[in-house]
């Protein structure tokens, strides 16, 4: 099978292998299965933290990059307000990045005969609406979650969000939707019936030969590692730095933990542009010296902090159920985030971790911190359950894009023995 696949997203995010694995996990499964597939994509993707230096592709077997540059203004010399800049970033993915990835992708299909379309993620989907038009080929649509349920009733947001619109009422042979708590499901049978059907609702997968929760030797000394006291209460948050994760509740209400909890620590592992933002605020707060942030760390060294971890804090907006958050539970460490989304359907209050309200008041996230730091056994008793729950019910990434390609593989089959018919 061989497939053109386009997407505006760096496989990577971040240096290092450092972000979310789904891009890269799901490119690898396919080479691995015997597929080819052409990627095209820009040499600076929409997911990449800005000011850092482009990351190149991976190499990868069964995987060729095309890439093609996409202009911007932040290229110039002309010292452009901020605003200008957000402005253009937006415009150019959703305006520019469609019709250039198309060109590029007919020109890569010239000579080759393709199988299947892939769109991943809103503007790689995008792109091969246009490009569909002149391959009339099988689509694969594939989100990483949405931002659009909070906006389905509102026909003023839905029109700021045009994009993130059009993308989801594309006409496609297969939808493929993260299940991130941020209801998906919902957002394809509100925006697009004619779905119905078509849509695979999964969670991510997680690498569970890694991932577990550590032995108390193991916790002490990824402590010791990380230059952390025995004493010391230690909260982790991990996540690319953007403004809707919402890194700025934690530093808040570590600012108000530590007039009781004077041994509390922050750890902030990931980058964004967000960053110089956050470690301003924890100087206005006066707890800089009580926050780390780790900046860019590879997804095989995420679990040394998992396991320094205290408490594991998820404070996002839209939705907690991100793969941090499963990651946290799998290594068995107690959970306190919010009610937003569909985070409840994992962290039951009491039971599984500590859920409280969306509003995300620091106040009180700090008082079910304090109640925390002042009870090992109970976060010991929240982690385990946690540590259950995610083996009952996680799976694996191999668990997780086998049935992705066992899916795909059986919609390129029915159109093969479709036009095999008709001829």
């Amino acid at each position: 099978m061989r497939i053109l696949l386009i997407t505006a997203l760096d496989v990577w995010a971040l240096s290092g292998q450092g972000g979310a694995p789904s891009l890269h996990k799901t490119l690898q499964a396919y080479g691995q299965r015997g597929h080819l597939v052409d990627v095209v994509s820009p040499t600076i993707g929409a997911n990449h933290h800005h000011g850092a230096p482009p990351v190149p592709p991976p190499e990868l077997e069964g995987v060729t990059f095309h890439q093609f540059h996409l202009p911007s203004l932040g290229e110039s010399r002309v010292p452009w307000p901020d605003f200008v800049l957000r402005a253009d970033q937006k415009l150019r993915f959703a305006a520019l990045f469609p019709w250039l990835a198309s060109r590029r992708a007919l020109q890569t299909a010239r000579g080759r005969a393709y199988d299947l379309l892939y769109g991943y993620e809103v503007h790689g989907v995008l792109a091969q609406r246009l490009v569909r038009r002149r391959l009339p080929l099988p689509l694969v649509a594939r989100f990483q979650g949405t931002i659009m349920h909070p906006y389905l009733d509102s026909r003023l947001q839905l029109l700021r969000r045009y994009e993130e619109v059009l993308a989801l009422r594309t006409p496609a042979d297969l939808y493929v939707m993260t299940n991130d708590g941020t209801r998906g499901a919902e957002v394809l049978a509100r925006l697009n019936p004619a779905s119905a059907g078509k849509v695979r609702f999964w969670r991510n997968g997680l690498d569970l030969r890694h991932i577990r929760p550590p032995t108390e030797a193991e916790a002490e000394e990824a402590r010791a590692a990380l230059g952390l006291a025995p004493d010391d209460i230690v909260l982790v948050t991990a996540a690319r730095l953007a403004r809707w994760k919402r890194i700025d509740r934690a530093i808040d209400a570590l600012a108000l933990l530590r007039r009781e909890v004077t041994r509390a620590r922050l750890i902030v592992v990931g980058d964004g542009e967000e960053r110089t933002n956050l470690e301003a605020l924890a100087r206005d707060r006066g707890v800089a010296p009580a926050v780390t942030f780790t900046g860019a760390v590879p997804q095989a060294e995420v679990q040394r902090y998992l396991w320094a971890a205290d408490i594991f804090l998820s404070l996002n907006e839209l939705s907690n159920v991100g793969n941090p958050l499963l990651e946290a539970m799998s290594a068995g460490r107690c959970i306190l985030t919010l009610d937003e989304g569909d985070t409840a359907d994992l962290i039951r209050d009491g039971e599984t971790g500590v859920l409280l309200p969306a509003s995300g008041e620091p106040s009180r996230i700090a008082r079910a911190l304090a109640s925390l730091a002042s009870d090992r056994e109970r976060r010991r008793r929240l982690g385990e359950a946690a540590a259950r729950l995610a083996a009952r019910e996680f799976w694996s990434w191999q668990d997780r894009l086998n049935a992705e390609l066992r899916e795909v593989e059986a919609l390129v089959g029915r159109a093969v023995s479709g036009a095999a018919t008709r001829v």
